[in-house]
């Protein structure tokens, strides 16, 4: 790249560079969402192109790449499948990205690689719209405004060579062109009118859907979910006591024996008998694509906001639609442990698989002997949470009979074993009962106020009928919160990861989801401030800190920006300032028409003059040769200031 010496910059390794960095960022953005032999050709290929620029021989004809990129193509359309649209795309255009790189480039080659890799990009912005794709996107868009100046250079004369200062001129210039945008797009962002309908919905890759809850939960099947660290979703509201943090999901009424599910779901119909009263709390929850429609909310949720909702008589709620895409809806829930309901399907929630186990049967009569109501389920779930049971994710137990086995063998299990244990032990006792599924517990981010809650936090706990009272919930494992929630302390990553999550978060708040209804209560707001403006001035303490602390902002960044845009002195000139500074220290400024020769030659004194002049003679050696200025050279005449 660097000719003749290091100041030298030819436009063409300059061209280059930049274009290997634009496919590269193209690259980078989209390799999770391909097949990794794609990438892997691609690098393969961008390797090759260094090699044959390093060579400076280009050694397949260009015919050959042609064939070879029709026969892509052609290959491509072959494979086409409607459900993998973007995918395929994107994997057909980073193939003939590489191509691109290992041929002899001329203009038009350039301006195909910048627009292959911003169509890699726009094709990112369908499968996902998170900070990543913005990143990236901005990357890109730096690196087009210079990569367009530097070509039109190389159009006009591809010998051309630069200095390194005018190179890196050229190069903050350039950049003032994208910073200039970015104020206007927000303009047109908060302006332009919208649309429910998207155009272009159809091109959307679904978001990757994660494994969750389904309408049947077999017995070990919550363990795979809870070796998951991905967030399910997240809830933006206040912070409140751990101990009651449990999110429902499903309610699962019949047993086989290995696994529960949901027999039979009632649409909820209001009624006296269906109290509930507490402690109101109101949710904003941001849930990822998974593999079902149940919709999750603070136990006890009694109303969602979002539509095509159903809500049903257990008290859970689902979307009609399959959750393939992120989405954001309210929830409304009364905190307890309980759900008032006086009349109940006895035989629904009393259900036993055919052929239970005589000997838990007998355990059940041994423990509830003399007991009556309360009594009971208090005893049954003594026996389970107090007793030599223990938490467990690992090993399993694995059997025809697994309750059997978990009881009178392992005695060890995760949440699935104890809830299931339990709920059917109460149903021997003639207490009805039904398993619900959700997660428990989550990590408060302070800096977002909202609650994270992974896949791992995947948990079932019981719900036991009382006559005349209602359902009471009863979480018979014995694993403590701290199973919950994220380990943060010394984990220094996690503390990254979360930092990066309330960005993320406060992106698809405020920017994806930033829709008409939105739009509509801003321009509202505007409006009114404009009709009825506010004259009066508070200054309270927040609020003077507040804009101190947008002032100091504005100033910090005015300093910024001054501070690179500042023409620099470069280190020859700093040395000619400083001689003269210390030539007028001694009595003598250099007038603008005199050379330096002619300056020093009319000191009068004679020591003075002559070191005066050994430093003249010394720098015009340098400068006037086109030889650069070495840290030797500097020290040398740096010493010789300090002499004078």
């Amino acid at each position: 790249m660097i000719l003749k010496n290091v100041q030298q910059i030819r436009i063409g390794h300059a061209v280059n560079v930049i274009s290997y960095l634009i496919g590269i960022i193209g690259f980078a953005g989209i390799y999770e969402h391909i097949h990794g032999g794609y990438s892997i050709f691609f690098l393969f290929m961008l390797l090759l192109s260094i090699y044959f620029e390093y060579r400076n021989n280009f050694y397949i004809p260009r015919w050959v790449l042609t064939v070879f990129s029709v026969l892509v193509i052609l290959f491509f359309l072959y494979k086409f499948d409607s459900s993998e649209l973007v995918t395929q795309t994107l994997e057909a255009l980073l193939v003939l990205l590489g191509i691109k790189f290992i041929e002899k480039k001329q203009i038009r080659d350039y301006m195909q690689i910048y627009a292959i890799a911003l169509f890699l990009l726009s094709g990112l912005g369908l499968m996902t719209l998170g900070i990543d794709f913005v990143i990236y996107f901005l990357i890109l868009i730096f690196l087009l405004s210079i990569a367009f100046v530097l070509l039109t250079y190389y159009a006009q004369d591809s010998e051309l060579e630069f200095s390194k200062r005018s190179m890196v001129k050229l190069t903050v210039k350039c950049l003032w062109i994208p910073i200039l945008a970015v104020p206007l797009s927000v303009v047109m962002f908060v302006i332009l009118p919208r649309t429910q309908y998207p155009l272009l919905d159809f091109l959307n890759k679904p978001d990757r859907a994660k494994t969750g809850f389904t309408d049947r939960v077999k017995l070990g099947e919550v363990s795979n979910i809870q070796e998951d660290a991905s967030i399910i979703f997240r809830a933006s509201m206040e912070k409140v006591d751990e101990n009651i943090l449990y999110w429902r999901g499903i309610a699962l009424d019949y047993f086989d024996g290995t696994s529960w599910r949901s027999l039979e779901k009632r649409l909820f119909v209001a009624n006296e008998k269906t109290r509930i009263e507490g402690r109101r709390i109101k949710q904003l929850i941001y849930l990822e694509p998974y593999q079902n429609i149940y919709l999750f909310g603070l136990d006890r949720p009694v109303f969602i906001s979002t539509r095509y909702v159903k809500k049903y008589d257990d008290f859970s709620f689902s979307s009609s639609i399959f959750i393939e895409r992120r989405m954001r809806y309210e929830v409304l829930s009364v905190v307890g442990d309980s759900i008032e309901d006086k009349e109940i399907d006895q035989e629904r929630y009393l259900q036993v698989p055919k052929g239970i186990s005589p000997r838990i049967v007998d355990l059940v009569n041994v423990i509830t002997r003399g007991k009556e109501g309360p009594e009971k389920i208090r005893s049954l779930y003594a026996f389970l949470h107090d007793g030599e049971f223990r938490y467990s994710l690992q090993n399993l137990p694995v059997s025809k009979n697994p309750l059997e086995t978990f009881l009178f063998v392992s005695r060890y299990g995760n949440c699935e074993y104890f809830a299931s244990t339990f709920a059917v032990m109460l149903r021997i006792a003639g207490v009805p009962s039904r398993v619900i599924g959700g997660y428990r517990g989550g990590y408060y981010n302070d800096v977002g106020q909202y609650y994270l809650i992974p896949q791992k936090n995947a948990h079932v706990w019981v719900e036991a009928f009382v006559p005349r009272k209602g359902w009471f919930r009863y979480d018979p494992t014995p694993a403590s919160i701290e199973n919950f929630a994220f380990p943060l302390q010394g984990d220094p990553l996690l503390r990254v990861r979360v930092f990066l999550d309330t960005v993320n978060y406060y992106w698809y708040a405020f920017i994806i989801n930033y829709n008409l209804e939105k739009q509509i209560s801003f321009l509202r707001k505007v409006r009114t401030g404009i009709k009825r403006p506010s004259l009066r001035l508070r200054l309270g303490k927040d609020t003077s800190l507040k804009y101190l602390a947008i002032a100091l902002m504005i100033a910090g960044m005015i300093f910024i920006v001054r501070l690179f845009t500042k023409p620099r002195q470069s280190r020859e000139k700093k040395l000619l300032s400083a001689f003269l500074q210390k030539m007028e220290k001694h009595g003598y400024r250099k007038k603008t028409s005199q050379g330096l020769e002619e300056f020093v030659s009319q000191i009068d004194d004679d020591t003075l003059r002559e070191q005066a002049s050994a430093f003249v003679r010394s720098y015009e050696e340098i400068y006037f040769h086109d030889r650069a200025f070495t840290h030797e050279n500097i020290s040398g005449l740096r010493d010789m200031l300090a002499s004078m």
